[in-house]
């Protein structure tokens, strides 16, 4: 029996409620491994003793997880939540820099590494546990530890960007994730049926949402490789092969993998969700036009409001994308610069208030009481709200449509980026007096983040851009990096974003003419990367990825190498074949091989 949304209970209980109901059902998937309910709960609870009785592990004690094997993050994370803790998801592919700052801002009791990731825990001094080398020799019980942590205890740590320099720690309790996945399986109706793929990375909060919705409704999650998550063909065959019904995805992600699914061979899906990030009506009509009987959701919600705050069943002829109206245990409200409640038609900026709100910012008191706070305006009851800063408009039936944000943060890749901690990695440099940073092309398939830099000369760049690499995870690091003399100003002395542009554009484009072609593979290659990066200029030795390509414009880009060409790139290929020319030649050789086998 799911657990009452007025007795919350904790996170983990809500899960071994799965395993008492069907402990033989499959649980995890991955890579054709398959783990039962009961398997996965035995394996987390030698841990979990492990962590509780040697590492010493007690309520609010955080455990960080530094780990690439997919099903090995999940027993962490319950083993971190069976032992009394709080887990905090790591990205393995961040550089060292930054998972050093978030484990000295989190300070775990314990971590989680693999041998293939130790090197990012060179700096801890606790309780160290290296899940492929120990988890074989445990000798711990697998039975369920006696209950140690309370609704009111933290169950995880999830890290956004901030406005400092540091990443924001958002310390979220169990009973407010507990009443989000309650919410959540009703709505969608998840049960043991139901397979889930797991797109979200674990240190990307919607992850919280898509694995405990699946390991608390008795569905299967389905795991896919790491390096495969921007592989169209391989998703959309596990689509098909695993009879996938559900998954959560980015919008910029789901855009790219819209184009290979049909409602032939993704006939067990019965929801999507999109979430992470504003888009247009473009993509729901075309999600519509392919799978007309797939029902397309919309998630808005932040960090500090337990992941998700609004929802919205999207249509096929909706003039707007809509965010929707609150959820079970959340409030909205939305006011003026002056504080006053805006009326229907009207915009101003989203409070949330409600049992679910984060307890805050962890280690950060100062921020906490700017972000959640009592407002002194009898139109919110006393009630201790979020400030979102998101700037949203209200419909005459109550929806709220997502504007635009109030402050400097924008959305890379679904993630949340303070423009100012772009800025503050830069600027440690000493040659950096002043940085500008705007996103560009934001309407494209490849938006991109440029920063204009004054002091430093052309050949101070590079060294710039090593910088950058080694302080900012790969989503915040700028796809340009421009040299000013100054920063332009309108005649109301702010910013000139259009001069900044013309100096972008100049800046990226090629000097003098560029090389003609050498082959008819060239030739595609130089259409489709004017395609991907447009308005830049492209020559035939630029750099895919100082051009701002990443891991979707490859996906972009192995799809339309696929559809001009016929040839089947792997998504690792134009990260060996960085140009037009050494693209063109693995393209070439490629052919060969296909004509030597007829």
């Amino acid at each position: 029996m799911a657990i009452a949304p007025d007795k919350p209970g904790t996170l983990h209980q809500f899960f071994e409620e799965s395993v008492r109901k069907a402990p033989d059902n499959i649980a995890l998937e991955y890579e054709g491994e398959c783990v039962s309910y009961g398997e996965l709960n035995r394996r987390a609870n030698k841990l979990a003793h492990y962590l509780r009785d040697t590492a010493g592990v007690a309520p609010d004690d955080r455990v960080a997880i530094l780990v690439r094997h997919p099903p090995s993050v999940v027993i962490g994370m319950l083993a971190a939540l069976k032992a009394g803790g709080a887990y905090v998801a790591l990205d393995p592919d961040n550089p060292p820099a930054v998972t050093h700052r978030i484990i000295e801002n989190t300070a775990p009791r314990a971590l989680l590494v693999e041998s293939s990731a130790a090197a990012g825990a060179a700096f801890f001094s606790g309780a160290l546990f290296v899940t492929d080398v120990m988890s074989a020799t445990l000798d711990t019980p697998d039975t369920d530890p006696a209950p140690l942590s309370a609704p009111t205890d933290l169950a995880y740590v999830i890290h956004t960007s901030g406005t400092t320099g540091a990443p924001k720690a958002t310390a979220v309790e169990h009973h407010a994730i507990v009443k989000t996945l309650t919410w959540r399986n009703s709505y969608y109706g998840f049960g043991p049926d139901d397979t889930t793929l797991a797109m979200p990375r674990p240190s990307f909060d919607s992850s919280v949402a898509d694995t405990f919705c699946a390991l608390t409704s008795g569905a299967r999650l389905l795991l896919p490789a790491r390096d495969r998550i921007t592989d169209r063909r391989y998703l959309t065959g596990l689509m098909e092969r695993r009879e996938v019904s559900h998954f959560l995805i980015t919008p910029a992600l789901y855009s790219r993998l819209l184009p290979g699914m049909d409602a032939q061979s993704t006939k067990a899906l019965r929801s999507i969700t999109i979430a992470g990030e504003w888009f247009t009506s473009s993509l729901v009509r075309e999600h519509f036009s392919r799978l007309p009987d797939v029902k397309l959701l919309n998630e808005y919600g932040p960090s500090e409001n337990s992941v998700c705050s609004t929802v919205h069943a999207l249509g096929a002829s909706d003039p707007h994308v809509l965010i929707g109206k609150p959820i079970d245990h959340t409030e909205a409200f939305v006011v003026d610069e002056d504080g006053e409640p805006v009326e229907p038609g009207g915009t101003g900026e989203l409070y949330l208030a409600g049992t679910r709100l984060a307890r805050g910012y962890l280690g950060n008191p100062e921020l906490t009481e700017g972000s959640f706070f009592v407002p002194s305006s009898p139109y919110f009851g006393g009630k201790r709200v979020y400030r979102t800063g998101d700037i949203v408009r209200v419909h005459e039936d109550g929806n709220l449509q997502f504007v635009e944000r109030r402050d400097q943060q924008v959305k890379i890749r679904g993630r949340r980026v303070d423009l100012g901690d772009v800025a503050e990695a830069l600027t440690k440099d000493d040659s950096v007096d002043h940085v500008v940073l705007l996103r560009r092309d934001v309407t494209s398939a490849t938006p991109r983040l440029v920063a204009f830099v004054v002091g430093p000369t052309a050949s101070d760049v590079e060294r710039l851009r090593a910088t950058a690499q080694e302080s900012l995870p790969d989503y915040m690091v700028p796809s340009a990096i421009i040299p000013i003399d100054t920063v332009p100003v309108t005649g109301h002395g702010k910013v000139d974003e259009t001069a900044l542009a013309a100096l972008y554009s100049d800046a990226t484009s090629p000097a003098g003419p560029a090389p003609a072609p050498a082959s008819p593979a060239e030739s595609a290659l130089l259409g489709i990367w004017r395609k991907i990066f447009a308005p830049l200029g492209v020559g035939l030795d630029d750099d895919f990825f100082e051009l701002g390509g990443d891991s979707l414009s490859v996906m972009d880009l192995v799809a339309d190498v696929e559809e001009t060409l016929g040839v089947q790139l792997d998504n690792s290929d134009p990260y060996t074949g960085r140009t037009i020319r050494s693209l063109a030649l693995i393209i070439e050789n490629r052919q060969s091989s296909e004509v030597g086998k007829r």
